[in-house]
């Protein structure tokens, strides 16, 4: 009996010990808003700064720091956003492409397929609210400490849009896209709304050229970047719920992936010089602002979610790699191969965006605006995709591991911040607990023939 009161004792005084090692000060606890901006490339923002039109966005540089984030081969977006959420490499992650290969079949990766803890996982461990929305390779959703909306799917299949399941979109009927569970049919109303409402917000977008006359290759650009347009609306629209509502949260992350695709299918349009064959001059006039606009479109949409946030949040901006033309002699047919359809593209791993502005980070450039004219000539790089997990966490008081491949930019961070609060390190924060729920989210992703489909009109697969 004495010797299981003395266990009793230990037990309690190790599981004290653990939550004074999970404790994180009382001040990294102000809220951070994460914008995870596919494919945001420097040379589209720098005249639209310039010209004023990216307000929100020039108003968080002035008072913060900006540069190049180096991107990583391949730049697969799963693979890389993946490698940006963990600090490690594909390799060490396990998610090495959209596919894999099983018994002569290709598959779709799931988050159960990834090996080891992301940011929501680690900042769940030290008890911090994390709201994630939309990041790749997260179906089926985990349960964190916080509101998780899965990037369910990709589709290109139309022939059926009753059971065409988009990419970061959502259906009734289908589990495990929303954690806690009893979110999902609040989630789903959101859904519902923004789809009903989509024709009028691309009007309001893009606005002749959302009803202007296309050819028929334009049309078929067009119809595969409404599906990223919307689900970005869906969840910009779930996280103004949750900002609305006032629950406190300690970072709330949102992925868009309209800047990548906008990019991708009408990069000819927007720079038609750069290509032997251009569209036709009437297209150019319609759809050589469709990227612009989409730019701007998503300056407004962080400008609606600073306006809904606490007083005192962050901010980081953080995008995946650049763009540039690709395909220059390209016919641009509806006939000719989908790898062969993308005017834009970004396989040589073109660097991307970094803006951090708020508590907790330098501002470089004080003022409370930025010098005109902004010249991206003028650009450093601040770091790369492994060093924004170790970064978030130091901002957070939160250890580092010994096993990231990325490292603390503290050239970020307030120095009366780091002085406070060293930058601690751990060999791993991954564990069996962690582990053992991933082996139960390793599911078949839903309708798995349209997400290949989808990735082939993309030229990601073939």
């Amino acid at each position: 009996m004495r010797l299981f009161i003395i266990f009793l004792i230990a037990l309690n005084l190790w599981g004290c010990s653990q939550q004074e090692e999970r404790a994180v000060p009382a001040d990294a606890r102000r809220p951070l808003i994460f914008i995870a901006a596919d494919g945001l490339e420097w040379s589209v923002m720098e005249p639209l700064i310039n010209d004023g039109k990216l307000p929100a966005i020039a108003r968080l540089m002035a008072n913060g720091s900006y540069g190049y984030l180096e991107s990583m081969i391949p730049t697969y977006s799963p693979v890389v956003w993946t490698s940006i959420a963990t600090s490690k490499s594909p390799e060490k992650h396990g998610i090495e492409h959209f596919v894999y290969s099983h018994a002569g079949t290709q598959r779709y990766y799931t988050s159960g397929h990834r090996k080891t803890k992301a940011f929501w996982n680690i900042l769940s461990d030290y008890g911090l609210t994390t709201n994630l929305l939309g990041w790749w390779m997260t179906y089926p959703a985990e349960t964190i400490h916080g509101v998780m909306v899965a990037q369910t799917n990709t589709t290109g299949v139309l022939d059926d849009p009753k059971r065409a399941l988009w990419k970061g979109s959502l259906l009734r009927g289908v589990e495990d896209q929303v954690s806690p569970p009893e979110r999902q049919n609040e989630v789903m109303d959101i859904l519902e709304e923004t789809e009903a409402s989509f024709d009028s917000l691309a009007g309001a977008i893009f606005g002749a050229a959302a009803s202007a006359p296309m050819s028929p290759f334009t049309k078929l650009m067009w119809d595969q970047s409404r599906w990223s347009f919307r689900a970005d609306a869906v969840y910009v629209r779930v996280a103004e719920r949750l900002l609305s509502s006032k629950e406190p949260f300690d970072v709330l992350s949102v992925y868009i992936g309209g800047p990548d695709v906008a990019g991708h299918r009408f990069w000819r349009y927007a720079y038609p010089q750069e290509f032997f064959s251009p569209p036709a001059a009437e297209e150019i006039a319609n759809f050589g602002r469709v990227i612009d606009d989409y730019y701007i479109h998503l300056d407004r949409m962080i400008a609606a979610l600073l306006a809904a946030a606490p007083e005192g949040t962050s901010v980081v901006i953080a995008s995946d790699h650049g763009m540039h033309a690709i395909n220059p002699r390209g016919k641009f047919a509806v006939d000719t191969a989908p790898e062969e359809w993308n005017s834009g593209h970004h396989l040589d791993a073109p660097a991307g965006a970094l803006i951090v502005s708020g508590p907790g980070f330098v501002d470089a450039t004080p003022g409370d605006s930025l010098a005109l004219p902004f010249a991206r000539a003028s650009l450093q790089k601040l770091g790369g995709v492994f060093d924004v997990l170790p970064t978030l966490l130091a901002l957070k008081g939160i250890p580092i591991a010994r096993d990231f491949e990325g490292r603390v930019l503290t050239a970020l961070i307030e120095p009366s911040w780091l002085e406070k609060h060293p930058v601690r390190e751990i060999d791993t924060h991954d564990d069996e607990a962690f582990e053992a729920a991933r082996a139960a989210r390793i599911k078949e992703a839903a309708d798995q023939a349209e997400r290949l489909e989808q990735l082939k009109s993309l030229g990601y697969i073939r």
